[in-house]
């Protein structure tokens, strides 16, 4: 990489560092004051806070790395990332999961699908930088593979809100078998979209496609001005 992009994705990762998170405080802000519709779809103000503060944290890693010259990821993938985030924690926030029934749903389908795109972009690196004969074997292995790890994330987030309330002795994040086999539902339905397309996309192309938009470990980040 050359200088001018080494320095454009650090500018943006300072950005992401900062801005963020603090975006995250303005939306535990109008929660604290009582200015959040969600709590008056019924979920408890302390409920509202640790989710903006779980996820102004969890916003921290992807920027971190990049700062750190560890891994930096497509923008693309980075862009869906927070996308979610902020769906996530917004409609949450406006009441939209307690006061649109689809809307639960739907945010169940898109971080299914974002999670599974994570899971197929890690096989194809495993697949790129691992010894000849470790391998899927297939592009049907790759996608089972991809299939059956990204499909296991919905039911261990799940169990997470499960092991939540049990310890917090409320019902922050269960609200019930229904609701438990809704979201393993949209979660399935999210992960089928995208093992189909892994598998469709690997008739024509290599697990390297992928691999190689990633950055991972120092070496990747030495900068080359020998163009200049």
């Amino acid at each position: 990489m050359n200088a001018a992009e080494d320095s454009r994705e650090r500018a943006v990762a300072w950005a992401m560092l900062f801005g963020v998170p603090a975006s995250m405080g303005v939306i535990a802000l109008f929660v604290s004051l009582g200015l959040a519709p969600g709590l008056d779809a019924g979920h408890p103000e302390e409920y509202l806070l640790a989710t903006c503060l779980a996820w102004a944290l969890i916003s921290l890693v992807i920027p971190i790395l990049r700062l750190t010259r560890l891994v930096s990821l497509p923008p693309i993938l980075v862009f869906v990332i927070y996308a979610n985030i902020y769906f996530y924690v917004l409609c949450l926030c406006c009441g939209l999961y307690l006061n649109v029934s689809w809307c639960g749903d739907l945010g169940h389908v898109i971080s299914s699908i974002i999670v599974t795109c994570i899971v197929f972009v890690a096989f194809c690196l495993v697949e790129v930088h691992s010894p000849e004969h470790v391998t899927f074997g297939s592009r049907g292995g790759m996608a089972a593979m991809t299939f059956l790890v990204a499909l296991s994330f919905g039911g261990v987030w799940e169990m997470i809100e499960g092991f939540t309330d049990t310890v917090s002795g409320n019902a922050y994040m269960v609200y019930g078998a229904t609701d438990t086999m809704g979201d393993l539902t949209a979660d399935l339905l999210g992960v089928c979209i995208v093992t189909l397309f892994a598998y469709t996309y690997l008739g024509k192309h290599n697990a390297s496609d992928i691999a190689s938009d990633i950055r991972i470990g120092r070496s990747a980040f030495e900068i080359d001005d020998s163009d200049l």
